[in-house]
């Protein structure tokens, strides 16, 4: 039955808005996301540690083939596309706390086996028990972290997440160059713990109490969430009123059977497929810069570049730690700048650092100029840290509010299903290329890839910066179709 939400008065709206506690409840929320996003990073680099440790450990490279050393790093990518359409069912039946508990455990049992491990195969169903996070990265905890944060604070809190990753595998790296990789599972352990913990504090999303139609409690898990200022309590009014428009009967909540009727009618809708193609536009960027691929295979890349033992675990490490303290510099960047103007600057700036590294390691290649770590090592310095202000932060931000609210667990569903195929893909296939065409080839195609995403992201995609998920979504909706309240509040944006 369906609950009432009744709104407060006009003096309980000010007594809030200069609270320090709905940001420090967001921010706890935020950390279950937060977490996943750098459990999934010591995932992706403990292959790169341990593939070496192992060959080590069995005096032979045969212990691990080159074809499993390539499976380990994307096979979290191939799972998580198949898991995708699971973790959305679960988060849209059962709600996003249920989901998140469901992925702490996950976390946990994949943690303890990676601590246990003692062969390849151990790790590569390390790797596979991973998925279900993996996937949740591009699906559920983008609409944890869009739907409990409040507009102001929602674009650090989704950039932030991606120096997550990245700490991960700066972690998992550190750990295994100078103890063993098994100590990556205790870690991870660790924070499945505390993400548990506070799953049991935090309340449910207001816009799935809102689905389904429990408005009062959607009420107060805002309020909890958000406070009660002017802002908030407007967020909230439009929430429900929208949810009240589309949500027509109990059926379309409840049953699977409609859920999946409901999923193949919003194929026929018109309206979603401009912010999911544009939402796959900016990501891509993401995925055909290389930098997931240079973190990913930063040990063997760095071997083919240099002859110098030390200059490669050096090299690894400070690279990793300026691609983290980069992303701390574009959060702070994104607070300042327009997000739109942010992604295509750093964007450019680092398409133009990939042709150079090419353009400098071809002349290394034909004995044109002398090789020389430490000019390889500034460069990808500089290009880690031009592409982490921008692109490996905004990307994903910026395609979780292009979205679509309506329908908007099957939108999810397909932009992971796409972006984590796309990840996967290239994670697999770069090996092939750094034997066939080299480092400086590689560059070159990555710099080719992501000149014309680039074109395309500065003609087609709007700026999202401080509106509302409602807001975005009127962006794309055929003119005259929004009412009088929903274009002026679009229009003083």
């Amino acid at each position: 039955m369906e609950s009432e939400y009744r709104p407060i008065n006009s003096c309980d709206k000010k007594s809030d808005t200069s609270s320090w506690t709905p940001l420090f409840r967001q921010i706890l929320v935020s950390l279950v996301s937060w977490t996943a996003f750098f459990t999934t990073g010591l995932s992706l680099g403990t292959p790169t540690v341990a593939v070496p440790k192992l060959r080590i450990e069995a005096n032979s490279t045969a212990a691990v083939s080159d074809e499993m050393a390539s499976w380990l790093p994307s096979m979290p990518g191939f799972v998580a596309s198949f898991c995708g359409i699971i973790m959305i069912a679960i988060a849209h039946f059962m709600g996003r706390k249920f989901t998140m508990a469901i992925l702490a455990i996950n976390i946990f049992i994949c943690s303890t086996l990676t601590y246990f491990s003692k062969t390849v195969l151990h790790l590569f169903v390390s790797q596979i028990i991973i998925g279900p996070i993996f996937s949740s990265l591009t699906s559920v905890m983008l609409l944890i972290l869009t739907e409990y944060s409040s507009p102001k604070y929602r674009g650090i809190f989704s950039t932030l997440k991606a120096a997550m990753l990245y700490w991960g595998v700066w972690v998992a790296n550190a750990i295994g160059l100078f103890t063993h990789y098994k100590y990556i599972g205790l870690v991870g352990i660790f924070c499945s713990t505390y993400c548990l913990i506070i799953i049991f504090i935090i309340p449910e999303s207001p816009y799935w109490l809102a689905f389904r139609r429990r408005y009062d409690e959607c009420a107060v898990a805002h309020r909890w969430l958000k406070g009660t200022g002017e802002d908030a309590e407007k967020e909230l009014e439009i929430l429900i009123k929208t949810q009240k428009e589309n949500v027509k009967n109990e059926d379309s909540v409840k049953s699977l059977r409609k859920y999946i009727v409901n999923c193949f009618r919003a194929i026929k809708q018109p309206d979603i497929y401009k912010p999911l193609i544009l939402s796959f536009l900016v990501t891509s960027i993401n995925k055909f810069s290389g930098k997931m691929v240079f973190a990913v295979y930063a040990v063997e890349m760095m071997k083919k570049s240099t002859k110098n033992q030390s200059s490669v675990l050096n090299g690894v490490l400070i690279i990793d730690g300026f691609t983290v303290f980069a992303m701390y510099v574009g959060a702070g960047l994104s607070k300042i700048l327009k997000r739109r103007t942010l992604l295509l600057s750093t964007s450019i700036t680092s398409t133009v650092l990939l042709f150079i590294m090419s353009f400098y390691l071809y002349l290394i290649k034909y004995s044109v100029i002398p090789d020389n770590d430490n000019i390889i090592i500034a460069m990808l310095i500089v290009y880690s840290v031009a592409i982490c202000c921008g692109p490996m932060i905004l990307a994903t931000a910026i395609s979780s509010e292009l979205l679509p609210i309506n329908n908007r667990s099957f939108c999810v569903f397909i932009y992971s299903l796409v972006t984590l195929a796309m990840f996967s893909t290239v994670v697999k296939v770069s090996p092939y290329l750094f034997n066939s065409i080299g480092f400086c080839g590689i560059d070159l195609v990555f710099g080719i890839c992501s000149t014309i995403i680039i074109i395309l992201v500065y003609k087609y995609v709007p700026e999202t910066k401080d509106r509302t998920l409602q807001e975005i979504a009127d962006m794309f909706k055929p003119k005259g179709s929004m009412d009088a309240t929903q274009s002026k509040l679009l229009r003083s944006r």
